[in-house]
């Protein structure tokens, strides 16, 4: 009960946030080494803003709760491999934008509008991280359940895939740099060999914490989705299937398990607040410890490698 009482206190409790906010940002000063590595803190704040707004824009929790980005920020300041900065810090970023647009689909009386922004913001990542275009037959076939599909909405997410391309084709003829064009129509049908010898410890590690998390939580949620509402529902269980698309990939495409990692992260963190925040059982109170366990391995494992 003494257990239960704190998972609760933590999940609900007014200075969760900050604490863990102090916490992130003692771990970056001790991680930062140019002034580069700040940029990939600020797209990490970004992202945790937008988690909250989309936690509250669409009641995924129906209580209040900032415990997804706590975990989502904790998980991912503690993954030191991943401060520096990369163009693919934005890989993230572009799909919770993605996601909001989905979610803001729902019912819609003009779909096709969030339908295009959904599909523009695939596409753009997908510059960045080709196997981003992956997740287009994943929401194409969500679009039923968000009751957002029409002929219009369909051919709005052709439009949006399409756009970005688009304006690198018009830049690629301008400046005669067709082969960059092509290159990186290329890059989405290109796929590395399977090979995992080039990953380190840390990243496994990170990895199984993260699908340890995702699995958990997503296989929880599905036995009680009963108790939300019916938009809630759609919500949670798209990212349950969006966390597993995920998980597939960086199995298969190992040579991107950053890229899919943080996506997976994004998708683990709301999965697990939603658990921790209105699961008040003997399974939820010891999956709250050993979380919080497995957490600080992850943070001392990480440090002993750095």
């Amino acid at each position: 009960m003494n257990i239960s009482r704190f998972q609760i206190q933590v999940a609900t409790g007014r200075f969760t946030l900050p604490v863990v906010i102090l916490i992130c940002l003692l771990i970056w000063s001790c991680t930062i080494q140019s002034w580069s590595d700040l940029a990939s803190l600020g797209i990490t704040i970004i992202i945790g803003y937008l988690m909250i707004e989309a936690n509250t824009a669409f009641t995924l929790i129906r209580t209040r709760s900032t415990l997804p980005v706590c975990i989502y920020w904790l998980v991912a300041t503690s993954l030191f491999f991943l401060h520096p900065f990369e163009w693919t810090h934005f890989v993230p970023l572009i799909f919770i934008l993605a996601l909001c647009q989905l979610f803001n689909s729902y019912e819609s009386t003009s779909p096709a509008i969030p339908i295009y922004h959904v599909f523009f913001f695939i596409s753009l990542g997908s510059m960045i991280f080709p196997p981003m275009l992956y997740f287009t037959p994943l929401i194409w076939g969500s679009m039923h359940a968000f009751r957002s599909i029409s002929g219009k909405s369909f051919l709005s997410s052709l439009l949006g895939i399409m756009t970005p391309y688009w304006f690198l084709f018009g830049y690629a003829f301008y400046y005669n740099k067709l082969p960059l064009f092509w290159s990186t129509l290329q890059e989405i049908f290109y796929f590395d060999a399977i090979d995992y010898s080039q990953l380190t410890k840390a990243e496994l590690f990170a990895w199984a914490f993260i699908t340890f998390l995702l699995l958990i939580s997503g296989f929880h949620y599905w036995q009680i989705a009963y108790m939300d509402k019916t938009r809630t529902r759609i919500y949670h269980s798209f990212m349950v299937i969006a966390g597993i698309w995920t998980t597939l990939g960086s199995i298969l495409q190992p040579t991107h398990i950053h890229e899919w990692m943080q996506i997976q992260l994004i998708c683990a963190s709301f999965l697990s607040g939603h658990l921790f925040t209105l699961t008040r059982n003997r399974f939820s109170a010891i999956y709250f410890i050993v979380t919080i366990i497995l957490f600080i391995l992850l943070i001392l494992f990480n440090l002993w490698m750095q």
